[in-house]
């Protein structure tokens, strides 16, 4: 290893560290971009299919100097750093699947075509972003830093992949361009190298089929929650949904009025509409209607939004019962200040027939007058735009 390339490859490990830590991805591609660790790679493949065994043995031994180096340095950082939560960006990088390996043969293909032009390109950067080496090794040093087994594992072999599959790729290339040997090779001593190259191929993608047909499942499944979801659950406030393939349960965490035992035996019968018929309906009430918190119904809203199953402006229907006016008009309060509420409870009652309503809007401490008028006045608006008898009252 040159002096020069081990300052990059510090540099380069300390940067996707950082990257890790504060899960960034522009700072990972930064970091990737510089990583020395594709030239062992490509130096692998190109030995073995030119066989030279001292091109081989240098690549080798040098992509493993520098794996090695590489896990100890992040395990290294993460045991200073004060950040020691597990990012999205880590999470990433401990479920390869067959799309990894694609990507690394697609990768390696451009690679090795890319290193043989004379003319200066952007290929080999381009394909040490797509591979990603240099992350799962500062994976596998933060798993050893938590103690984390699986996470280890799986980060090492979604290394292990990339690394296998550019340099069987890279072999193929050589081959597919007929470089010549460095020594003479006969018919039998080719097939036999070919033939292994196909059984490491095979045997390092099983794992990766397996987990790629996981993750296909479990993503079936999630549409087939949403798409429940959506249509079984349209009149409740569901904030969050989460599926377990293994224990096959749907937990919902509803705001707002949760179902009745008539109404969860009817929801559990409509999962086999959506082929979820072998899960269990599990259904947890963040909170009541009468005193539901500002920052669940703004996420519940927000997420709505974003998914445009809700329009920027609740609308009540002539036709609402008079406690599903006040839940729309609760909504659309959440919906226009968010930052600036923090409850609202609804409460209705019935005298001689006449049933009225009364709605009760808790302000923030750091309301203003104005702000605080200007909520009134939206109320008001509100429910004047509704058929019922509903009284207002603001408090702090």
């Amino acid at each position: 290893m040159k002096k020069e390339n081990f300052v990059i490859l510090v540099c380069a490990i300390f940067i996707v560290s950082i990257g890790l830590n504060i899960n960034s991805q522009p700072i990972l591609i930064g970091a990737m971009l510089i990583s020395p660790l594709m030239a062992p790679v490509q130096g692998l493949g190109m030995g073995l299919g030119v066989f030279d065994s001292h091109l081989t043995i240098r690549a080798l031994r040098l992509l493993v100097l520098e794996a090695l180096f590489a896990v100890v340095s992040a395990l290294l950082y993460f045991w200073l750093s004060p950040l020691t939560y597990a990012s999205s960006e880590i999470l990433a990088r401990t479920e390869p699947t067959i799309w990894d390996a694609i990507i690394a043969i697609l990768g390696g293909t451009a690679g090795m075509i890319g290193a043989r032009q004379k003319e200066a390109n952007n290929i080999v950067p381009g394909v040490a972003i797509a591979t990603a080496l240099m992350p799962p090794l500062c994976v596998m040093g933060y798993a050893i830093y938590t103690q984390d087994l699986g996470m280890f594992f799986g980060s090492g072999y979604l290394f292990l992949v990339n690394v296998a599959f550019i340099t069987i790729t890279t072999f193929l290339v050589v081959r597919v361009l007929h470089l010549n040997y460095r020594i003479a090779v006969d018919n039998k001593m080719e097939k036999r190298r070919h033939y292994l190259m196909v059984a490491v191929a095979v045997l390092i993608a099983i794992p990766s089929f397996i987990s790629a047909g996981n993750l296909i499942q479990t993503e079936m499944s999630q549409q087939r929650a949403k798409g429940f979801v959506n249509n079984a659950m349209a009149d409740y406030y569901v904030l969050n949904q989460n599926i377990d393939e293994n224990k096959q349960i749907l937990t919902l965490d509803l705001l707002g009025r949760k179902p009745d035992d008539t109404e969860l035996e009817q929801l559990n019968q409509k999962l086999n509409d959506y082929h979820l018929g072998d899960y269990q309906l599990v259904i947890n009430q963040v909170a009541n209607n009468e005193t539901i918190n500002m920052q669940d119904i703004d996420h519940y809203i927000d997420q709505k939004i974003q998914n445009q199953q809700l329009p920027n402006r609740v609308t009540t229907k002539p036709s609402q019962s008079l406690s599903d006016t006040m839940d729309e008009m609760k909504r659309q309060l959440f919906l226009d200040y968010s930052t600036q509420i923090k409850k609202v409870s609804s409460d209705t009652h019935t005298t001689n027939d006449n049933e009225t309503g009364k709605i009760t809007v808790t302000l923030a401490p750091d309301v203003t007058k104005q702000q605080q008028e200007q909520i009134r006045q939206s109320l008001e608006k509100l429910i004047s735009e509704t058929d019922y008898d509903i009284s207002s009252e603001l408090k702090k």
